[in-house]
């Protein structure tokens, strides 16, 4: 599961015609992807064994063409718990039958991500401002 932040890319329009440098840029989104993927650490709360295992694999990639991705890297399992799943069973090759029960979709990446926006956009701005001292 990976997350990109869409709501940035008119901010970014706007500055690239100020002329910042691209070292300039990385440093504003990574201080906002960090923002962003603190809130979905925070919102990571499903009070069993799979807690830890998520909030420990949601990575920040390093910003790349005016891009910054928060993936839940190893944590596999993750998109099960984002959007959940029905119960059913299958039969297994060797004749086993495995079933599974039904998990409520816990939309904490969605969540995260919603509650860091704004502080996001305003910690891109107010580094690109400190950077070019307006």
């Amino acid at each position: 599961m990976e997350l990109q932040l869409t709501g940035l890319e008119e901010t970014l329009q706007n500055l690239s015609s100020l002329n910042i440098s691209e070292q300039l840029e990385n440093k504003a989104l990574n201080k906002a992807g960090k923002i962003t993927q603190k809130a979905i650490i925070a919102e990571a709360n499903f009070g069993d064994r799979s807690d830890g295992v998520i909030k420990e694999n949601i990575k920040l990639k390093r910003p790349k063409n005016g891009e910054v991705v928060i993936h839940t890297g190893r944590a596999y399992h993750s998109h099960i718990l984002e959007f959940g799943r029905s119960a059913g069973s299958t039969i297994t090759k060797g004749g086993k039958k495995v079933t599974w029960g039904k998990i409520n979709p816990n939309p904490f990446f969605s969540r995260g991500y919603e509650q860091s926006k704004s502080e996001s956009m305003n910690a891109i701005i107010e580094e690109i401002q400190g950077a070019l001292g307006l």
